[in-house]
């Protein structure tokens, strides 16, 4: 077979990388021969639909599908407010970019051993989780036998469901000083592992579906890589390549966030995208997997707390000059709004709200410093880069974060090491 014909039936496949496919498009323009080939590999694809046979479409497929026929969120209104015109007047990027792990401490930084063994056992089970759940996997065919197996036999569940993390988390949110320490171990157990061992207890209890299963393919990855950054002797080899500059996108994002079902502890709820913008967020691993961590605080803190089970995320790259806008926004009763408010002000209100939900926005806050190398919070609060308020019916909740100068658009990392 030709190259050019090659071209086609990847372009009518959508499996032509971006610039080709850029430059297939433009051939298109002046080459008959070029459309003669992808008329030619369109009707093909259409004869090998015809051929198939018949197969019902998932609920998660048909679900899939109707999203993306409803209109996106028009964020438009809420950029318009006087906080956020407030953060574009103001907004200045640092002189020298953050590339992530400025947080990482060692395992060993934990004061109580029992919790240093806890989390290096979580650690442990998750490489061993990741193969069950890669694209190749029995699991990511359908056959949930092994992964099932391994969950049944308490192998996860010993080290990722079991008492021991709570007792991880709660050792952490009683120190007095929160100490870098305290903060890489509620990254750890608040960010995305929630959800995964949402997803986890699916499958153990045999209601699980090959939606799950790619929910905790991504989980699962990010989750090791929070962890990494989190702790930096946990695995030295992995965070190494970690560390290694590595341009993610956009559509990383998307890709995983898209249609996904979100889980935090009691609470969970379905996620909308935007459209995203097309182009990268972080240049680095550990960098990624700071952002994600706070995109999994916002996302945790409405979880529990929106009123029609649902909520939107959007990454807005023109919204302020030079940064990247983060918004996860809900639909809220009036008095979950004010129960936001208050974890946003630190205002522990007679103990209605678990501390760990404080914990989570003390992350993001936290992070903020880092991302724009300001090490007094009073700066972050005079010109805040982070915020929530209430607009119309809604909880908005956002944080901006330096965009990445001079790359090239669209880019995201590829890695062919397992667990990266």
């Amino acid at each position: 077979m030709d190259s050019l014909k090659q071209q086609a039936q990847d372009y009518a496949l959508g499996t032509l990388p971006k610039e080709d496919a850029i430059l297939f498009e433009a051939l298109l323009e002046q080459d008959e021969h070029a459309r003669k080939c992808l008329i030619e590999a369109q009707e093909d694809c259409a004869n090998l639909s015809l051929a198939a046979p018949f197969s019902e479409a998932g609920e998660d497929l048909r679900s899939r599908v109707m999203e993306s026929c409803q209109s996106k969120k028009d964020f438009t209104p809420f950029l318009d407010t006087a906080e956020i015109n407030r953060l574009r007047e103001n907004y200045v990027t640092p002189d020298q970019r953050y590339l992530g792990g400025g947080a990482s401490v060692d395992l060993n930084d934990i004061a109580e051993g029992k919790v240093q063994d806890d989390l290096h056992r979580a650690y442990e089970s998750l490489i061993d989780l990741f193969p069950l759940v890669s694209g190749d996997s029995a699991a990511a065919s359908g056959d949930l036998g092994s992964l099932g197996d391994w969950i049944g036999n308490g192998v996860g569940n010993g080290s990722l469901l079991s008492s021991h993390m709570d007792e991880a988390l709660n050792h952490s949110l009683s120190q007095e000083h929160k100490d870098p320490a305290s903060r890489s171990t509620q990254r750890s157990l608040l960010a995305a592992l929630p959800s995964l061992t949402f997803f986890i207890n699916r499958v153990r209890e045999k209601s699980a579906t090959l939606a799950d299963v790619r929910r905790i393919f991504y989980l699962c990855r990010d989750q090791l890589k929070i962890m990494r950054a989190s702790f930096a002797d946990l695995d030295p080899t992995r965070l190494a390549d970690d560390e290694k500059l590595r341009v993610h996108g956009a559509g990383l994002l998307r890709s995983k966030w898209w249609g996904a079902e979100h889980s935090y502890f009691s609470g969970n709820g379905n996620v909308r995208c935007g459209h995203f913008f097309d182009g990268p967020v972080t240049e680095r691993c550990v960098e990624f997997a700071e952002y994600d961590s706070n995109l999994y605080c916002l996302a945790n803190l409405l979880a529990s707390r929106t009123g029609n089970g649902e909520f939107h995320i959007e990454l807005l790259k023109d919204a302020i000059p030079g940064g990247v806008l983060a918004v996860a926004m809900a639909e809220t009763p009036l008095e979950n709004h004010d129960e936001i408010s208050r974890i946003v002000a630190g205002s522990q209100e007679k103990g209605k709200t678990p501390p760990k939900d404080f914990a989570l926005w003390n992350l993001i806050e936290e992070s903020m410093l880092r991302g724009h190398q300001s090490f007094d919070p009073d700066t972050l609060r005079d010109n805040p880069h982070h915020g929530c308020q209430r607009f119309e019916n809604g909880t908005y909740l956002w944080f901006a974060w330096p965009n990445v100068p001079n790359a090239q658009e669209g880019a995201d990392a590829v890695t062919g090491n397992p667990a990266q």
